[in-house]
């Protein structure tokens, strides 16, 4: 019997607590799906198979740090998100994979005229495997309608590296996120049982909840415990104009910020990921070349 090439990527049951967001039903805007399934090949991440509709893809494969990880750019629509755009991202790892999934660049939603648009980005990490999901920031005009949800499932022994950088308005050249709405959502699980259920929902008149900043970010990374934790307070005692603070929820490590604009969150997640790489994962960072551009 021939396998299809996505079995692994057909969707799981979805855990207990998740929910499926439905399509934008505006006319308007793109529709665009990637599914990407790595395998381990004689100790080498490889893109086993893909797949992309719409202004979805995936640039080719690069080894800066040797054939077990794969490090990977997922490239969105090349003028940003707008109101009817409904894009999703499946990704799943095979025992023995590593994958670093980054973006070129800041992915920006830009002003609607009371239309969503919505990213939904899902990941299955078998046993065995490590996913780093580390994309640059997002940025959320004023009038923007954003709503987007990323979904960790994790199986077994599986470790995940991530964060979500969000800057609403644009602070360099005056503008206040004054129109709209954001609807974020993060979801991590193991075999099935959550790990981190987090949703942040907000609009003009939540931002006083910010103070004076207008950013926000979450960082969190699995297979943790009390050295890690300390290591990461540390780190966050050298992070500039950023305010963060870190937790630990059973080996899970959870960090979270503001600041008044992304770059110095930006900064310290980055230095952090440096310094809790090797005590997490194994192994010493190697920067992605594209956040050097």
């Amino acid at each position: 019997m021939t396998t299809s090439p996505h079995a692994f990527l057909k969707p799981k049951p979805a855990p207990p607590h998740a929910v499926d967001w439905p399509l934008v039903t505006s006319a308007e805007g793109w529709r665009a799906e990637l599914m990407i399934d790595y395998g381990s090949r004689r100790q080498r991440t490889v893109v086993r198979s893909k797949s992309q509709s719409g202004p979805l893809s995936l640039q080719r494969a690069f080894y800066p740090e040797g054939d077990e990880v794969c490090h990977s750019y997922l490239l969105h629509p090349p003028a940003g998100i707008v109101g009817g755009d409904d894009l999703r991202v499946k990704v799943g790892l095979r025992e023995g994979a590593h994958a670093l999934l980054t973006t070129p660049g800041a992915t920006r939603w830009y002003f609607s005229r009371g239309i969503y648009a919505q990213v939904q980005q899902v990941a299955t990490v078998a046993a065995g495997s490590t996913l780093e999901w580390l994309p640059q920031e997002t940025l959320i005009f004023d009038g923007a309608h954003a709503r987007l949800m990323t979904q960790i499932q994790l199986e077994g022994d599986a470790q995940f590296c991530g964060w979500e950088i969000l800057g609403l308005g644009r602070p360099a050249v005056g503008e206040a996120f004054e129109r709209g709405s954001i609807d974020f959502r993060l979801e991590i699980y193991r075999d099935g049982r959550p790990l981190l259920m987090e949703r942040q929902r907000t609009g003009p008149k939540g931002m006083p909840g910010f103070g004076d900043n207008t950013a926000c970010a979450t960082f969190v990374l699995t297979g943790c415990d009390a050295r890690t934790l300390e290591a990461s307070r540390v780190g966050l005692e050298r992070v500039g104009d950023a305010i963060c603070a870190s937790t630990l929820i059973g080996d899970v490590l959870i960090v979270r910020g503001l600041a008044e604009h992304c770059e110095p969150l930006i900064n310290a997640f980055r230095n952090l990921w440096v310094e809790l790489r090797p005590l997490a994962l194994g192994r010493p960072a190697s920067v992605p070349r594209i956040w050097r551009t």
